[in-house]
Formats: structure tokens, sequence, C-alpha cells
């Protein structure tokens, strides 16, 4: 709970530590919280993220006894199955991997753009300027939300995902941005039912559950997550990865003598970085584990980061291996829960390195990371570097 551990990089020993010498770990929580267990181990993290009926997610997925999209009707994020199934549905047609691959020229438009205006300026931030706007552009595209509305879209996602002092004055930040967001897609909502277009809130707006039009309370959690998940996963695995390149700049080479070979690379970015540090669960009932009883209604973290860098299943997880294969990370979650939006994840990263090395540009880091004060998503807040063209 302390997110200073996170915020420099610390995070890494602790969860060593943990998993070698209690897998399962309570952790008591500051303030008036219960505490929870933290669960480290690979094999653990699994078998709790596949286990619906004895770990629900309807007490909340963070740590704290909240959920994102208020005390409302229920998001995809915090309903169990069988309801779970046909409420993603609903969207889950639509981030196939063949869908998602249609998309992939606007995205390498966009990168293009992204990657021609910061091109030999000297250093910029490349969270700011790149990492965050293409995520959230995609996804705005997805919602249907115009271009210019996207510099709110990202707001809202940064002052609703993180208590990081420089998102967030505190709870009532993401209560006043989550506020917003519903307003704001229910006046998009209903230009959508007007004159339908081919992007998800028409889909939701015309959508049905067991025959009924989507309640107001389900309309505006699927707007939220929508714009949250495919917003943070990326911004965090690309700027990561760059991070981790300039670490191990010896993938970089590699990269450019085998660029077939960059899905492969992106993927070990998305176990080594772990966008998603956590996930928590509750409960149902009594059980065993590791020599001690989760009681009914304790609070359940599993930390995916430690979970990719468990040593009983990676071979030396510390180390960056762009090669790395197989790599059966759970860095989009695991089970019923896994990432909904890892497909257009994946092809993003994919775009973004292949465009950089087709054109022949270098990304020099310039300074240490700002990283982001939080034990939910792992990410950089600020990262100085110079893009420059030529080999």
């Amino acid at each position: 709970m302390d997110l200073s551990v996170f915020a420099e990089g610390r995070d890494a020993e602790v969860f060593r530590r943990l998993r070698d010498e209690d897998p399962l770990h309570w952790n008591e929580e500051p303030g008036d919280g219960p505490g929870f267990w933290s669960v480290t181990r690979y094999e653990d993290v699994k078998a709790v993220a596949g286990d619906a009926a004895t770990f629900t997610v309807t007490q909340g997925t963070q740590i704290p006894n909240r959920r994102a999209e208020g005390e409302g009707a229920r998001s995809i994020h915090h309903v169990d199955p069988p309801e779970h199934g046909p409420l993603r549905k609903i969207v889950s047609p639509h981030m196939r991997a063949t869908k998602v691959k249609q998309l992939e020229p606007d995205v390498i438009a966009v990168i293009d753009q992204l990657l021609d205006e910061n091109l030999d300026k000297g250093s910029i931030d490349l969270v700011s300027h790149i990492t965050s706007q293409l995520p959230i552009v995609m996804i705005g595209r997805l919602l249907g939300a115009p271009l210019e509305d996207c510099p709110n879209l990202l707001r809202w996602t940064n002052q609703m995902a993180s208590e990081d002092p420089d998102y967030s004055e505190g709870p009532e930040t993401a209560v006043k941005a989550r506020g917003e967001v519903f307003e704001y897609f229910r006046k998009l909502e209903e230009e959508r039912r007007g004159c339908p277009m081919d992007d998800l809130v028409s889909i939701l707006t015309a959508a049905e559950l067991d025959g009924v039009p989507l309640s107001r309370g389900y309309l505006d959690a699927y707007y939220l997550i929508l714009m949250v998940a495919g917003n943070e996963t990326t911004r965090n695995l690309l700027s990561g990865g760059i991070q981790a390149l300039h670490e191990n700049p010896q993938w970089w080479d590699y990269m450019r003598e085998n660029p077939a070979k960059i899905r492969i690379v992106c993927e070990e970015m998305v176990r080594h970085v772990s966008p998603v540090l956590s996930m928590r669960r509750t409960a149902t009932r009594d059980i065993e584990l590791h020599g001690k009883t989760i009681k009914a209604g304790d609070k359940v973290v599993m930390w995916f980061r430690s979970a990719n860098h468990d040593e009983r299943v990676f071979e030396d997880p510390a180390t960056f291996r762009g090669d790395r294969h197989p790599n059966e990370h759970v860095g989009f979650g695991w089970g019923d829960h896994a990432c909904l939006g890892s497909h257009l994840a994946r092809m993003e990263a994919r775009a973004f390195f292949t465009r950089i090395i087709e054109r022949g540009l270098k990304v020099n880091v310039l300074d240490e990371p700002a990283r982001l004060h939080s034990n939910f998503f792992r990410g950089i807040k600020r990262l100085p570097v110079e893009i420059t063209s030529g080999r």
C-alpha cells in the first residue's frame, strides 16, 4: 500500500520476496480498510482468476472498496458468469482480431502523424506527445467520439484511473470526472439514436440483453470501462516498452534485423512491463491455500506483475528477452475477465514499433522515467526522449 514502492520501481524485489517467503500474504490496509490477501505466484494468480465461483468480482476489482462506475449498474468488469458472458458478447465481436485488423491502416496513419509531429524536435515527453495520444485517439474512434474531444477523454481517464497527485486531488476528483464522462456519452448517445454510425456507442444504444434494451446504468458503465481500459493498458505498454528497449538496446537491433519478430518482442513487453499491476477478487467461501485459510468475504488481490516475473515459470524473468518463447504471461489477465481489448493493444504496439523500424527512426531516452504512484496500473507519467531520423 506504499505507492512509493511502485513509483520508485522497487516493486520487483518486494514481489520476489513475497513469492519466495509468503506467497499468500496478509496485507493490512491504512484507514478503515479490512486488509487483503496478496497472491503473487503465477499458478495461484491463474487459479484465482479462473475460479469465478470462489472469487467474485462483484465487490470490486480495485483494492479499496469502490467501483470505477460508481454504485449504479455494474460494468462487465464487475459481474460474474453467467451474467458476464451475454454482457461481454455485446462488444466482443467488434474487438476480435479479425475486426481489429481492419483498424490497422488508421492506427498506422495516427502513428505516422504523431512521429512526424515530434521528429527531430529535440527533447519531448514521450507520454504526453505520443504514447497517451495513440490509444485515446483509437478508443475515441471506436466509441465514436470526435477527435477534438479526445483531450477530455484523456483527462477523465487520468483522473479516474489513478490517485497520483499529478492527476488527482483525492477521491472527489474521480467522482467529478465520472459524472462528466456519463454526461458526455449520454449526449453522444442521443446523437447516435437519431443517426447510428459504425461505432460502439451506436452498437450499445441498439443492444439488448434478454430482449430488453440496455439500462441507463449498463450503458454508463460500458462507456466508462471501455474508455479507461482502452487507454491505460496500451499507453503504459508503449511507454514501458520504450524504457525496456532503452535498458536493453540490443533488441532494437534485433527488431531491425528481424522485423517479422517484432510481434514476439512486443509480447515480451507485455510480460516485462505488466501494465496492469493487480486485480482484486472477493472470496465467496472459505478456502485453504499455502496452509492458510482465506475466509468468505476476504479480499484477494492478484498481482499480475509478480506472476509475470515468477521464477517457477519464466527463466531469468527479470531480464527482458525479446525472443522469449513460449511466453504464456498473464499481462492481459486470465479467465473470463481477460482483457477485452487485448487484440487492439497488441496491434497498436506492433504497429508502433514496426513504423519506427520501417522509417529508420531512433528513440533516445534522455532521463529517468517519472513513474505513476499507483498499485493498480504500472505506468510512466513522463519520459523525456528525442526521436531522430537516420540509423
